[in-house]
């Protein structure tokens, strides 16, 4: 498991990220001219990718409805809806397949 990174440290790397996404180059062209490991580059591009999923993770709360149909469940554009008679384990079971998913 990585270690917890400083906050300059993200903040380095997400202007890093944004700069090569502004540049129009590949990430490997991106990093050979600045001197940079592509490795590292992807490594912080895919943690800073999970941080900013973590944060944009949120709930809202719906309106009262006496028709209500079931749920929905959202996550990272997968989008599952159980009818109001569904099994309890069955949300169980794919709420658990959405964990497993890199």
């Amino acid at each position: 498991m990585p270690r917890p990174a400083s906050h300059q440290k993200l903040q380095e790397w997400e202007e890093k990220i944004r700069l090569q996404k502004e540049s129009g180059l590949t990430a490997i062209g991106w990093c050979h001219q600045n001197s940079i490991p592509y490795h590292c580059f992807k490594y912080w591009r895919s943690r800073l990718m999970r941080i900013t999923t973590l944060r944009r993770s949120s709930f809202k709360e719906l309106p009262e409805s006496s028709e209500s149909s079931g749920i929905t469940i959202e996550y990272q554009r997968i989008q599952i809806h159980f009818s109001k008679n569904c099994d309890p384990a069955s949300i169980a079971q794919y709420l658990r397949a959405l964990k497993e998913k890199p």
